[in-house]
């Protein structure tokens, strides 16, 4: 990422506008990091200086930066310039803003919490790949709407091309987590879900797809009829998931071995050159389930007191069973403004933002925070915290 080294930063008053960018406040940590608040056009991020051998180094965010690396390097070109910074070191190259090629097929998140409104039936693909079941399926199934979760970014976009090129339009590609994903469809709406060769992490059992939790979300957005279907080359995975479909008072499972397909991946065709064993677990579901509540966005309700709070600071760590909160850092902007720096929601599916303390407002930075069950069970504790500090 762009960055330079410098001995002295004469630091202007703000906000200041100076060349493309707006720098609108400092909020600084322990005399030791700076966060200096810039926007840009449509963007709206964090510049960060840190002390370093006697000098500062001024680079982007980490976690506010945005996707076009040529907004931070005009950025840390104005704020050089304002400020009169001698630079000792820099790999700040000036670039032009690259379009970005767009495909339909791609989609975040916030497309299926705000505008995902099918009314088709959908079928899910966890870990799509190369795309040869994904596409073979939606071509042959054109009235069904199929999602793709694939956080293999290369794979994303060859698939969107793949689309785009064999006019394939019932396809919807993202990057994001499974095992949280099923939370943002409504009851009662797929039709299949197929989980074909997923990684079998006998290593880290916990970064599994399958477990308790995704069956349960599994069978609530399942139609009746709807199937589940998991297929692995892995004996342990087989064994792990038989157990955890068991689990279920009631379960309408059924297991195939070495059963022929109509379509195979590359992995597939080399594991049956292989003599490799090929093990499926079909599950259907045979109720109707109660229809879910749309996720909305976490809001905050009320003003905190910042200098009470700054004045209480400790960081903390709470860690639940499927959830948990990291209080980090506090950053101060003025006596009655500032940030925290935290991380939580679930394991498997962490959030990193700010909070910002502002006089008349309290909101994550640099998103909104989606409402999925472990980030709101998390914004609950942070409540807690911050209730349990300005009493």
């Amino acid at each position: 990422m762009p960055n330079f080294k410098t001995n002295s930063i004469a630091m202007p008053n703000f906000p200041v506008k100076f060349g493309d960018s707006e720098f609108l406040y400092q909020a600084v940590y322990q005399n030791e990091e700076s966060l200096i608040r810039v926007k840009q056009k449509k963007e709206d991020f964090f510049i960060q200086i840190r002390k370093k051998d006697g000098g500062y180094l001024v680079k982007a965010d980490k976690i506010s930066r945005p996707p076009q690396v040529v907004f931070v390097q005009q950025a840390l070109r104005d704020f050089r310039d304002l400020c009169g910074c001698k630079v000792e070191y820099s790999n700040i190259q000036p670039q032009k803003i690259r379009q970005k090629v767009k495909f339909g097929a791609l989609k975040d998140i916030n497309f299926f919490a705000n505008d995902f409104l099918c009314e088709q039936e959908i079928w899910i693909e966890v870990g799509f790949g190369s795309g040869r079941h994904l596409l073979h399926q939606a071509k042959k199934h054109k009235d069904i709407q199929f999602i793709g979760l694939e956080i293999h970014k290369p794979s994303l976009e060859q698939v969107a091309k793949l689309c785009e090129l064999q006019s394939v339009e019932n396809v919807y590609l993202l990057d994001y987590d499974a095992r949280i994903f099923l939370e943002f469809l409504k009851s009662n709406s797929v039709g299949k879900i197929f989980i074909h060769f997923p990684v079998p992490w006998d290593k880290k059992p916990h970064r599994r797809v399958i477990s308790s939790e995704f069956i349960g979300e599994s069978l609530r957005v399942l139609k009746v009829q709807g199937q589940l279907e998991l297929r692995t080359d892995s004996q342990k995975y087989f064994d792990y998931s038989l157990e955890e479909f068991l689990k279920l008072n009631i379960l309408n499972l059924h297991i195939n071995k070495n059963r022929d397909l109509d379509i195979s991946s590359k992995y597939e065709d080399r594991w049956r050159k292989q003599n490799k064993n090929i093990f499926d677990l079909t599950m259907v579901s045979e109720e109707i389930s109660e229809v879910n509540q749309k996720i909305g966005i976490i809001k905050f309700e009320k003003i905190y007191d910042f200098a009470n709070l700054q004045e209480n600071f400790k960081n903390i760590v709470k860690n639940e069973e499927d959830y948990f909160l990291h209080i980090e850092n506090i950053y101060e902007i003025n006596e009655n403004e500032g940030l925290l720096k935290i991380s939580f929601g679930a394991s498997e599916k962490n959030e990193r933002v700010y909070v910002q303390f502002l006089k008349d407002k309290v909101s994550y930075f640099p998103n909104n925070i989606l409402a999925t069950k472990a980030n709101q069970k998390a914004h609950n504790l942070l409540i807690d915290w911050l209730e349990e500090i300005n009493r």
